[in-house]
């Protein structure tokens, strides 16, 4: 018997029957057939991604196909995403965060970063942050920074003695998270989502340039995240950990392997490189691209690692809703929701420190019902391409502000990654239902951070 639970089964009749009516409405005036098709297929690929009723990679690249099926645009042009060096960034992020994870070498920076502090609550909120923080730019993956970071995280929490569920423990898996996952957004290295809302929007940046227009919301969150765990999260007791708890643990991995070595000469040159990229040009995925390869040349990147640990199904759903995206433009349906919603948008951009927090409030309230992030930059960058430029608020200032903050998770389905990370830490100290307060409270933060960015962005043209 085939395996389809009828559940899912309807919802693809539904999905279809949907799109076939929307890409057969007559056009309104601005758009022709071929943009009608598209909207149809966009309709039934949103129902999929809201439901799950396929994996969301084989949600995308089925909706592509389609639209290269009723030759939509050309079939260059509708997989277009999949030629730029945006996607080949995120291919050479992801390998070569796989590669530094083989190596142990940001084992061994994590534990002598938590050796520096004292081993009181506030020493152990700062060495956390403070290893997340250093990670940030040098491990190209969030994901693999907070796994790393997390199981620490509890072995502290279990050392000490704090109770599960409790703010303390709250406080500890904060400041592991936030600076590692949340701080990431700082550094154009630092996560593949970087890569994907530029490739939305078809932005540019150097490495340099990036963290130019980033660094004030980061000081804001390394700040915010920091008082929130000393002081809604501060225990009244005082435990502290035994004072050569990871002196123990770093001296146990002896001294460095000759994997190590080169990884971290590797890395150091990387990172050199795209701070420099200013001055000889060389694109920061390129830059990432070779220093993998040197790394799969020494055998710290095996043909199995890249087979197998690379997740190749993010990778076809990020480029191929990027694809999705980029086809509003030429399509006119930009133009036309422009048009069509101008009354109401045009108030709201007309001013950015009235535009800034609107468009958090409503990326919040779209990321309460829609499960995939990325379709909510698809749908916010269609609505407001034409009118941003135009009231003169770089697309930047949409992409940088709704990212990170659509990163929230404060319902489960929301971030899966969230869940993930509970499981590594053990699900035993801190759950979803505690880690809502910290979603709540980067909420606050993101906002504080955005809104003291505007001087800056501003200054730099950006708004």
């Amino acid at each position: 018997m085939l395996d389809v639970k009828p559940k899912n089964l309807i919802i693809l009749v539904v999905t279809i029957a949907v799109g076939f009516a929307v890409a057969n409405l007559p056009a309104p005036a601005g758009l022709e057939r071929p943009a009608m098709v598209y909207l149809g297929i966009f309709a039934g690929l949103l129902i999929l991604l809201v439901t799950n009723a396929l994996p969301t990679w084989a949600s995308c690249l089925g909706a592509l196909s389609v639209m290269a099926i009723c030759q939509v645009a050309p079939i260059a042009d509708v997989f277009d995403a999949f030629s730029g060096s945006i996607f080949w960034l995120m291919v050479a992020v992801f390998a070569f965060a796989t590669a530094i994870g083989n190596s142990g070498l940001m084992d061994r920076l994590a534990l002598k970063m938590l050796t520096i502090f004292p081993k009181n609550y506030r020493g152990q909120v700062l060495s956390l942050m403070a290893a997340g923080f250093i990670m940030s730019p040098l491990i190209p993956s969030s994901n693999a920074k907070v796994n790393l970071l997390i199981p620490m995280a509890t072995a502290m929490t279990e050392q000490v003695g704090y109770k599960p569920h409790s703010k303390a423990a709250l406080g500890l898996f904060t400041a592991t998270f936030l600076p590692s996952y949340m701080g990431s957004y700082a550094f154009l290295t630092g996560t593949v989502n970087v890569a994907f809302f530029l490739g939305v929007l078809k932005l540019q940046f150097t490495w340099i340039g990036w963290l130019s227009v980033t660094f004030v919301w980061l000081i804001v969150l390394l700040i915010g995240t920091y008082v929130f765990c000393m002081t809604y999260c501060k225990p009244k007791e005082k435990l502290d950990l035994p004072g050569d708890y990871f002196e123990g643990k770093y001296h146990e991995l002896g001294s460095m392997k000759p994997q190590e070595k080169l990884t971290a000469i590797v890395v150091i040159a990387a990172l050199v490189l795209w701070i420099t990229q200013p001055l000889h040009g060389i694109d920061a995925g390129m830059v990432c691209m070779v220093a993998t390869i040197v790394l799969v040349a020494f055998n710290v990147l095996t043909g199995s690692d890249f087979n197998t640990r690379m997740p190749w199904g993010l990778l076809i759903f990020i480029g191929a809703l990027i694809s999705v995206g980029n086809l509003m433009q030429p399509l006119g349906i930009n133009d036309w929701l422009a048009g069509l919603l101008a009354p109401v948008l045009t108030p709201i951009a007309s001013n950015v420190w009235v535009f800034v927090p609107a468009l958090l409030l409503i990326t919040w309230a779209l990321r309460a019902v829609i499960p995939a992030q990325g379709v909510v930059l698809i749908v916010l960058a269609a609505v407001f391409a034409s009118v941003l430029p135009a009231a003169g608020i770089s697309l930047f200032v949409l992409g940088f502000v709704e990212h990170p903050a659509g990163n929230i998770w404060f319902n489960k389905f929301q971030n899966p990654f969230i869940m993930g990370t509970l499981g590594v830490a053990g699900n035993k100290y801190v759950t979803i239902k505690e880690f809502k307060k910290s979603a709540y409270a980067f909420m606050v933060i993101t906002l504080v951070g955005c809104m003291a960015s505007i001087p800056l962005w501003s200054a730099m043209g950006l708004c």
